[in-house]
């Protein structure tokens, strides 16, 4: 028996005409290392932004081969110039109810290159294997932390629950959702999306219960971050924040068919975290001073 189009690709099937909500999602990223480049050609190919693979600078490989370095044996930087950082290898040894710890040697490694030098050249030539591989491959942190960017950049995701990566994804970003799909697809990921359609209890009020909590903790986050600002605070950082305001009142009108009776809850929420704002501002400032404004 043939199965609806819908069912052959892992989605549940939604009756004909029925208008979507949007869907929810829930990625799983490979367990293998995947290459860099082959990373920046599958967001090429799905028609994504392939700066969010961030080349991993040399000292961030480095960090990630201590991991395998550090096996009994201690490992810190003890300077730092504009080329290179010199770390300090201490052998820890346990003697009787006493731990002994004896240096080892020094190793340096070029900032700019992620040329390693020591002077036991055994322990060299593994460190700069191991800082070869690391700045060439990509993990599954460093994948999701690819998708991350994406969707900070160009969707919204609501946290369907508090641990876990599973998310409501408007419909308007269906298109979005699609080419990161076929991302993790080509590098041995998964992501799973189940479309919820409209007019059914359960699912209009899990997706209105799913947004007004994300906007919720978008005003929340924003109020604490203002209740810290203080006189060292950076004016570009006063402008961030009323701009942030704006983009949430955005949200909260982009999304109102899905937020009924919350939309005026979260409206007035915002309109104090606005006046919060002007009058931390105003505070900080001075009455004579232009101020950022929250709109």
């Amino acid at each position: 028996m043939s199965l609806p189009s819908a069912h052959r690709d892992g989605l549940p099937a939604v009756a004909p005409g029925a208008r979507l909500l949007g869907g929810v999602i829930s990625r799983t990223c490979p367990g293998a290392a995947v290459r860099h480049a082959e990373l920046v050609a599958a967001l090429a190919d799905a028609g994504l932004d392939a700066g969010v693979a961030r080349e991993l600078l040399p000292r961030h490989a480095f960090a990630r081969a201590c991991k395998k370095l550090a096996k009994d044996r201690i490992i810190r930087p003890v300077s730092e110039d504009q080329t290179t950082i010199t770390f300090q290898f201490t052998q820890e040894s346990r003697s009787g109810d006493k731990y002994e710890y004896t240096l080892e040697t020094m190793l340096a490694l070029e900032k700019a290159t992620g040329r390693v030098s020591c002077p036991l050249a055994g322990l060299a030539t593994l460190a700069q294997e191991l800082v070869d591989h690391a700045i060439d491959a990509r993990t599954g942190g460093d994948i999701t932390r690819c998708v991350k960017r994406l969707f900070d950049r160009h969707a919204d995701l609501f946290p369907v629950r508090e641990k876990g990566s599973v998310y409501f994804v408007p419909q308007a970003h269906a298109g979005f959702v699609e080419r990161v799909q076929a991302f993790l697809g080509r590098v041995g990921g998964r992501l799973a999306r189940f479309p919820v359609p409209e007019g059914t209890p359960q699912g209009d009020r899990s997706v209105r219960d799913a947004v007004a909590a994300g906007l919720a903790a978008m005003i929340a986050e924003h109020r604490e971050a203002v209740e810290g600002f203080g006189t060292d605070t950076r004016r570009d950082t006063l402008e961030r924040a009323a701009e942030r305001v704006k983009q949430v009142r955005h949200k909260l009108s982009a999304y109102a068919e899905y937020l009924a009776d919350e939309r005026l809850r979260l409206e007035r929420e915002l309109a104090d975290a606005a006046a919060e704002l002007r009058a931390k501002v105003e505070r900080l400032a001075g009455p004579a001073e232009a101020t950022p404004t929250a709109g």
